[in-house]
């Protein structure tokens, strides 16, 4: 007769799940994959990152929690596909707004193709959850992982995927997402970063 987890150990489970899936969200990775980038990329300032995250994630973060307080949407992670639309095309629009506040502040052309690829990611999921709720969670995961962890010698490939993976985990753990959601969330990841490879 298989085995099956004690309730302590899917308690243990859950709450790794919990923290992986709060702690490695898209608002935070993006934040603060922006908000490095002064230590990245040469030739970005604080300000212009600063500004970046502002209107990439900041803006649209806001406008979520107060939509949550509202009740019009059932949780920061917007779990209901049809959601979901409305919060990311203001993302997308937001974002847009920032592009042009950096092109005043005269931003290097690498703080543009990252603001590039993530606009792209996010009209693919916004695109894909239009008929399908791709998950997010993964797709933001495999791109930022890739972004930062690409670069470093032998390791940084398998480090990456053991990132987005655990992001993958978390939201299947939590039953946030199928294993289909987020397999596609990580090939929209992948996708995007190798678009990246194309820009400034």
């Amino acid at each position: 007769m298989p085995e099956t987890a004690s309730p302590a150990s899917g308690r243990l489970s859950r709450s790794l799940a919990l923290i992986i899936t709060e702690g490695l969200a898209p608002t935070l990775l993006v934040g603060v994959f922006l908000l490095a980038q002064p230590l990245l990329t040469p030739g970005v300032t604080w300000l212009q990152s600063i500004t970046a995250a502002v209107f990439t994630v900041g803006l649209p973060f806001a406008l979520l929690l107060w939509l949550k307080h509202r009740g019009a949407v059932t949780d920061h992670h917007i779990s209901v596909r049809e959601d979901r639309a409305p919060v990311m095309a203001f993302a997308a629009l937001s974002l847009g707004i920032g592009v042009l506040l950096l092109m005043f502040l005269q931003a290097p052309a690498e703080l543009f193709g990252a603001m590039g690829a993530i606009f792209i990611g996010l009209v693919l999921c916004l695109l894909a959850n239009l008929v399908w709720k791709l998950s997010v969670h993964s797709a933001v995961a495999a791109y930022i992982a890739l972004a930062l962890l690409a670069p470093v010698p032998a390791l940084g490939p398998a480090l990456a995927l053991l990132l987005a993976s655990a992001v993958g985990w978390s939201r299947v753990r939590l039953k946030a997402h199928t294993p289909e959601q987020v397999l596609a969330g990580h090939a929209v990841g992948c996708l995007v970063f190798a678009v990246s490879l194309l820009l400034p």
